[in-house]
């Protein structure tokens, strides 16, 4: 069990995401306008790009998570970072791809590029972390 902790909460992460696709954009916007809500009296922006940004946001920590979850899945295997980037990326194209058959919603190449830097952003701090356990191990 225990070996396929990382790929059974992989599952329900990929299950999460395909869910929140799921949501009609009208649905969907009043979910991220909540925490608009809460920020809009904090920063001094305008609703619309603070809306935007945390939509995005929203995108790259949904891709750094499954990200994540996908390397620790491969990490037994070879380039566990590779893999888990180009498996990431792929899922993201196919959400992009549902959305284009959900009310209110529109598959995008830009949240296929925005999903997609959340997961490099994810590897690469999971390499820079293992490069400096090398080093100090290499001590």
């Amino acid at each position: 069990m225990k070996k396929n902790k990382y790929l059974i909460l992989t599952i329900l992460w990929m299950i999460f995401i395909f869910v929140m696709s799921q949501t009609p954009g009208n649905d969907s916007s009043k979910q991220s306008n909540f925490i608009v809500d809460i920020i809009i009296h904090i920063l001094p922006i305008t609703r619309d790009t603070l809306s935007f940004i945390v939509r995005k946001c929203a995108h790259m920590t949904e891709y750094a998570i499954l990200a994540f979850l996908l390397y620790k899945t491969f990490i037994h295997k070879q380039n566990p970072l590779i893999k888990s980037f180009i498996f990431t990326a792929l899922y993201a194209c196919s959400d992009e791809f549902h959305q284009l058959f959900i009310s209110g919603r529109a598959g995008q190449i830009r949240d296929v590029c925005i999903d997609s830097t959340g997961a490099l952003i994810m590897l690469l701090i999971i390499y820079f972390i293992l490069k400096r356990k090398d080093k100090k191990i290499g001590s």
